[in-house]
């Protein structure tokens, strides 16, 4: 799948919730409205903070900035985990994060991490329902010099994805355990920048 078919997608379903978080807060102020008591403060302020989740969802897709940034992978996989849980066709689907190894920051623009494991996280959750299962895996596995994600879909990655993995500074590969995001960690960008130097 390309980005811009994902990302219509994700933004259709992220926009699903945001109206679902507004209706619920103009019940509560219809409500307050009607009567004096004034309604379930916590109910009401779980919906607002629900609807800034969203929200906030909203931003980091359309951020882009070409600085590369030192960051904890697995945190960015979280992200974009969260994201695709609002996607309509694969929201029931769970993926569950395993680690493993010595996972070290990597050195990369924040968007274009995020866009590859968005791929990644929607082709494993494609391939599980195709399989016809409830959950499919992320794999975080890690040692001085590399950092790999393994995604459960074993055809061929997106050109999308394969582009944005090469931003990164990595590769995007097929391989039996199911596609492989491998990236340089932080430390052995360090390495080649020493060693160029």
């Amino acid at each position: 799948m390309s980005w811009e078919a994902l990302l219509e997608e994700l933004l259709r379903g992220l926009v699903h919730s945001m109206n679902n978080r507004v209706t619920a807060l103009s019940a509560f102020a219809e409500l307050a409205a009607m009567d004096d008591e004034v309604p379930d403060t916590q109910m009401l302020r779980q919906e607002i903070k629900r609807l800034h989740g969203v929200s906030a969802m909203v931003g980091i897709l359309a951020t882009r900035s070409e600085e590369r940034e030192a960051l904890e992978l697995s945190g960015v996989l979280e992200t974009a985990l969260g994201i695709h849980e609002h996607h309509t066709r694969s929201r029931t689907i769970t993926c569950r994060v395993e680690k493993s190894g010595m996972l070290l920051p990597v050195r990369v623009p924040r968007w274009a991490l995020l866009r590859v494991l968005l791929l990644m996280v929607d082709a494993a959750k494609g391939a599980a329902d195709a399989a016809r299962t409830a959950s499919t895996i992320m794999e975080v596995a890690g040692d001085e010099a590399f950092v790999r994600v393994y995604g459960g879909a074993v055809h061929a990655p997106a050109d999308d994805a394969v582009t944005y993995a090469k931003l990164c500074g990595g590769e995007l590969l097929a391989d039996p355990r199911g596609q492989v995001l491998v990236l340089p960690s932080l430390l052995e960008v360090r390495r080649r920048e020493r060693a160029n130097t």
